[in-house]
């Protein structure tokens, strides 16, 4: 395959990658809740009642980065912080009702946006293009993989 087509398809991902994040971002602003907050949040509700390491383990940024934003989250009264019943040196980081109002507003909107992307698209055309997307991941965790 020709490189000059590889490196603009790659420089389409990250553009897309940029536009999708600055319209998340401008659509939850109203909610008062930052994007990175935001997918603290969206973790919390996928995975009820994990750790602070959790969190970061997951979404792969530092630990003082986590602490920082759920510092901000539970002073805004979206998460609680429970002490661990098997160990007292673990908190677990439990979303209020608050939280949980936030996140069915953020669902939504991430909805809207999704729709808003593929206007135009028909079924087949999404079908093959989560192929192709696939195919590209599983090239790039090999290729991962291998360094």
């Amino acid at each position: 395959m020709e490189k000059n087509i590889q490196y603009r398809l790659v420089n389409l991902f990250r553009q897309l990658d940029q536009f999708f994040k600055r319209a998340i971002g401008k659509k939850v602003s109203s909610t008062g809740v930052y994007r990175s907050q935001h997918r603290i949040l969206m973790m919390l509700s996928e995975h009820p009642d994990c750790s602070q390491t959790e969190l970061a383990d997951e979404l792969d940024i530092s630990s003082a980065a986590v602490a920082v934003t759920l510092k901000k989250l539970e002073k805004a009264g979206y998460i609680s912080r429970q002490c661990s019943a098997e160990d007292n040196r673990m908190n677990h980081v439990v979303m209020t009702d608050k939280g949980k109002r936030i996140i069915d507003i953020s669902h939504s909107y991430f909805q809207e946006v999704e729709n808003a992307l593929f206007v135009g698209f028909s079924e087949e055309e999404m079908a093959l293009l989560e192929k192709f997307f696939l195919r590209i991941i599983q090239n790039c965790e090999r290729y991962y993989q291998n360094l």
